[in-house]
């Protein structure tokens, strides 16, 4: 039987279902390797938005630091870890200036929580109602460490567990993670998993009635 089964192979060839594997695994293989490439293809960092984009590039604009716009911050989060009832807008500034001042997650957190990619900086960018959180930091992967660039833009849902971020956008390098449906939300818990909170305002974010991003400000309001 065996030998039969070889003759027929030898003069027929291959089989559908061989074929049909065979396809699918050259698909797949050859999907694997263009995200890839598009995880490990640089991403253009800079401070203003580029007046005329290269179509081939993915560029991540980085929020604005300035310290003459950023002196109220503690006085906002003081408020709020005060308790409520109280309304605050936070710039994009104010939350830059709030996020420098936390020690980095990738050097204090637990790094296996982000899985492949350790952030060291956050950055945030509030324009046109829109939210973009921004982490530069190191991917491991396969025993090689690459710098990465991790950028999404959204708004924000309340659910069950109070408000959560839902991406509009999401890179990982150069790769578009959210033309893939279903896969944005999965990178988003993975990666800002070792991104937790401050202290001083995670018991208070779950009290939070309002979370609205609203022209440039991030609006809260603590009943």
């Amino acid at each position: 039987m065996a030998s039969n089964k070889k003759i027929d192979r030898a003069l027929n060839g291959p089989g559908m279902i061989e074929i049909t594997l065979g396809v699918l695994l050259s698909v797949t293989l050859g999907v694997l390797l263009a995200a890839l490439h598009l995880v490990f293809t640089p991403v253009e960092v800079v401070k203003k938005a580029v007046d005329d984009p290269d179509a081939d590039k993915v560029y991540f604009v980085e929020g604005s630091q300035s310290g003459s716009k950023s002196g109220q911050w503690k006085r906002k989060r003081q408020m709020m870890a005060d308790g409520g009832p109280v309304e605050v807008s936070f710039n994009e500034d104010e939350l830059n200036a709030w996020m420098s001042s936390v020690a980095p997650q990738g050097q204090q957190g637990d790094a296996a929580a982000a899985g492949f990619f350790t952030p060291d900086k956050v950055n945030f960018r509030v324009q046109d109602s829109v939210l973009q959180i921004g982490l530069t930091g190191k991917m491991a992967a396969a025993g090689i460490t690459h710098d990465l660039v991790f950028q999404t833009r959204g708004q924000f849902e309340k659910g069950p567990e109070g408000f959560t971020f839902v991406p509009a956008e999401l890179y990982v390098g150069s790769l578009p993670v959210h033309a893939v449906p279903g896969l944005a939300p999965f990178f988003i818990k993975r990666i800002l998993a070792a991104q937790e909170l401050p202290e001083d305002i995670q018991a208070t974010w779950k009290q939070l009635d309002m979370v609205v991003v609203e022209n440039a400000v991030l609006r809260l309001n603590l009943p």
